[in-house]
């Protein structure tokens, strides 16, 4: 019989097995950034012909889409409340401190 490590790694394993399965299944394909930045977009402008005078002679179109908005920052709420927590107990040891500094001092 095998040991109880060696049954919890072979769990393990199994359930890594099946959860890439399922990436792939799904079509969850890595998505690959360019090594430099892209070129900033910059509009161009392509005159139009036979349109009436009181109609705009030339459209504007962006060369490169906007890309989606990111996720990230909804996931990271409480950094901010625990940034002022910790902000108050600083504030309140350096206070502490320089109480302290005055009067033995």
């Amino acid at each position: 019989m095998p040991k109880k490590s060696h049954r919890v790694a072979a769990r393990q394993q199994a359930l890594s097995r099946e959860r890439k399965r399922k990436k792939r299944a799904r079509g969850h394909a890595p998505q690959v950034r360019p090594a430099a930045p892209p070129p900033a977009a910059t509009p161009s402008i392509e005159p139009q012909a036979a349109e009436p005078a009181t109609e705009q002679a030339a459209t504007v179109t962006m060369t490169q889409p906007t890309p989606p908005p990111r996720t990230v920052a909804a996931r990271y709420l409480y950094v901010t409340t625990e940034l002022k927590k910790i902000a108050i107990i600083a504030a309140t040891a350096l206070v502490i401190l320089i109480i302290l500094a005055f009067v033995l001092g």
